[in-house]
């Protein structure tokens, strides 16, 4: 049957769109995609805060390189359900994400599987590198090299109640330069203003690695002798700094200036200051430098509009106000590039873009960190965002130090954490045997012979 004008051009039709597809599907698979994986659900304060940021970091990547696209992979749950997974999808070079967002304490973990890629000469030439204090670009390099660079830090300070100072005859603006100076303004409110908590520092067991390092990590950092692993590579489970950090804790329970037990041994004691100063119950705390956003977002639990009326913040001291004065612990996410990548070269023109002033500002303020550039802690998108408390947490970034990022640290934390949580449980129970249980602990999971004393 002869063809009609109308049946030749419907086919001319059909034949054109059927070029056009092909020729778009054929370009969308010429595209370069980089894989993106990261924890939707646990690291930043909502989740919608968290496909907010990662939205827009793939909207910035596709932009500035159109030969390729950034595809997200997000990775639910908490803490371990990330690591889990990741451990996961780093076994298969098929799997792998290009770029991860990882905790600093797992890094150790990750590279010395052979995952992660040495970023050193790329980072010879960013800018923003240069502006990290030197802990900071610390907490990636392994044997000499850098496999991940900080996408946020948290650290610590101390926070306290102005009014109850003043009801208490203390200075509304307070600076302590030891640690007695602490323990004297907790003596003075648990005299002076009945009912409240004197003085809250995380002990125990009931928040693993995180309730140390937002607790009596930092006081050990400000301690005589901070040494965790010494130069031979062995654990230290007595020393001059781990007595006086003891020595602080069984004090602090021994006169009835901490918080009860049911609040320190609860599984979300590290957010319990939040809600207690809010209530009027909490008159000085060591705390985590995410405390002023949460009190101040927008989008926030809870909220507390006053806060910066009511609480004060500055620096924790060290033991005898020795040099440099300030102690804080480090702690945060890194970003890392897959060993197995296809795509180096994209894989760090995504982390670079990730690392940019403004994806960072953003990141501290809906996450809750600190920005390791310099540069960006003086922002006022950043200082601004809840003041006073970013201007001071940026403050002290520069003295924090890290933990070793290795697995057996976590026999060593949790050793001190058992230690810490005996002294206040028990008031008896003396320093002398905290110790000695510190070092039996990690002994029989080490072996005696990865013990040392100082």
């Amino acid at each position: 049957m002869p063809k009609t004008g109308l049946h030749r051009l419907a086919l001319a039709l059909l034949a054109s769109c059927s070029v056009t597809a092909v020729s778009v599907s054929a370009h969308a698979q010429s595209k370069v995609v980089v894989t993106l994986a990261y924890g939707s659900e646990y690291v930043f304060d909502t989740n919608d805060f968290a496909k907010k940021w990662y939205d827009n970091v793939k909207a910035a990547f596709d932009k500035k390189y159109p030969e390729a696209e950034v595809k997200l992979v997000p990775i639910p749950g908490g803490y371990t359900d990330i690591i889990n997974k990741l451990s996961l999808l780093y076994r298969s070079r098929s799997t792998a994400p290009d770029v991860a967002q990882l905790p600093t304490p797992a890094l150790g973990q990750f590279q010395s599987s052979g995952w992660l890629l040495p970023l050193d000469d790329e980072l010879a030439t960013a800018s923003w590198w240069t502006e990290f204090p030197s802990a900071i670009q610390s907490e990636g390099r392994f044997d000499g090299k850098v496999y991940a660079v900080s996408t946020g830090e948290n650290d610590s300070q101390l926070y306290y109640n102005k009014a109850m100072f003043k009801q208490a005859g203390l200075p509304e603006d307070w600076h302590p330069k030891t640690w007695d100076d602490i323990l004297t303004a907790a003596r003075a409110i648990k005299a002076k203003v009945p009912g409240v908590v004197p003085l809250w520092l995380n002990v125990g067991t009931s928040s693993g690695d995180n309730g140390l390092l937002q607790g009596t990590g930092n006081l050990l950092n400000g301690s005589s002798d901070p040494t965790i692993q010494d130069a031979s590579g062995k654990w230290v489970v007595d020393s001059k700094g781990l007595r006086e950090v003891l020595t602080f804790v069984k004090t602090m329970y021994n006169e009835d200036l901490g918080d009860s037990l049911s609040d320190l041994f609860s599984p979300s004691a590290v957010t319990v200051p939040l809600t207690l100063f809010q209530k009027g119950k909490l008159a000085i705390a060591v705390g985590s430098n995410y405390y002023g956003g949460n009190w101040t977002k927008t989008i926030c639990s809870p909220c507390w509009a006053e806060a910066p009326q009511t609480i004060g913040v500055v620096a924790i001291p060290t033991v005898s106000g020795q040099a440099p004065g300030i102690a804080t612990t480090l702690g945060g996410w890194d970003l890392a590039v897959a060993a197995t990548t296809k795509h180096k070269d994209y894989a760090w023109k995504l982390l670079d873009v990730m690392e940019e002033e403004q994806s960072q500002i953003d990141a501290a303020n809906w996450a809750g960190f600190v920005p390791a550039a310099q540069s960006y802690t003086k922002s006022p998108a950043f200082v601004d965002f809840a003041p006073p408390y970013n201007a001071v947490s940026a403050e002290v970034l520069p003295y924090g130090k890290l933990t070793p990022a290795k697995a057996e640290y976590e026999v060593w934390s949790h050793a001190l954490q058992q230690a810490t949580g005996n002294l206040a449980q028990h008031k008896d129970m003396t320093v002398d045997k905290a110790i000695s249980d510190m070092k039996g602990y990690v002994a029989n999971q080490l072996g005696s012979d990865q013990v040392a004393t100082r």
